[in-house]
């Protein structure tokens, strides 16, 4: 053999040995990206699901009718009745999944109802099926309102995340 093939061989091998080592960095690199996109993606839809499933409880909350019985307690344009079950679910909901809703909207919201919450007794409350709230459907349909636009924001955020190129990520340090 010819020592000049022998040196081609040594360095094509080398060569070829850099070349793969790049390939599979840049392959790694890219598939670390493409991961980091779709989690967001992931978590991006599941704030937004969240957020909608709180929503439709607002508003379904706000659309109850108004039993013959309650009228005297309640003022249906003013007051709303939280039955205890759906006051429960609003607290152990939110609480659930406290990290895909802001906390500043269920801190302010709860801390408005608190304020509204008509004070009967035990017996009375078991009575009545839940809590009266007294002037209190301002805040249920601002809540629902922000809740809407919260979920626009998202969708909107959801689609630049969608046309972003994986590579991009990285530059844009989605923290996840």
């Amino acid at each position: 053999m010819n020592s000049e093939l022998v040196i081609s061989m040594i360095f094509g091998l080398f060569i070829g040995a850099w070349l793969m080592i790049a390939g599979i960095y840049i392959y790694k690199i890219y598939d670390e990206n493409r991961y980091k996109k779709r989690l967001t993606i992931e978590k991006l839809l599941r704030e937004i699901e969240v957020r909608n499933i709180l929503n439709q409880k607002v508003i379904e909350i706000l659309n109850r009718p108004v039993s013959h019985d309650d009228k005297e307690l309640i003022n249906p344009q003013n007051d709303v009745k939280v039955p205890f079950y759906d006051y429960n679910f609003l607290k152990n909901y939110t609480s659930m999944y406290n990290l895909y809703i802001p906390t500043y909207f269920l801190n302010t919201f709860f801390k408005n109802l608190s304020q509204h919450l008509a004070v009967f007794d035990d017996e009375q409350d078991l009575k009545n099926g839940g809590y009266i709230f007294k002037d209190s459907r301002s805040i249920f349909e601002n809540f629902s309102v922000e809740i809407t636009e919260d979920i626009e924001a998202k969708k909107r955020e959801l689609q630049k995340a969608k046309n972003v190129y994986p590579a991009m990520l990285k530059k844009q340090h989605f923290n996840i």
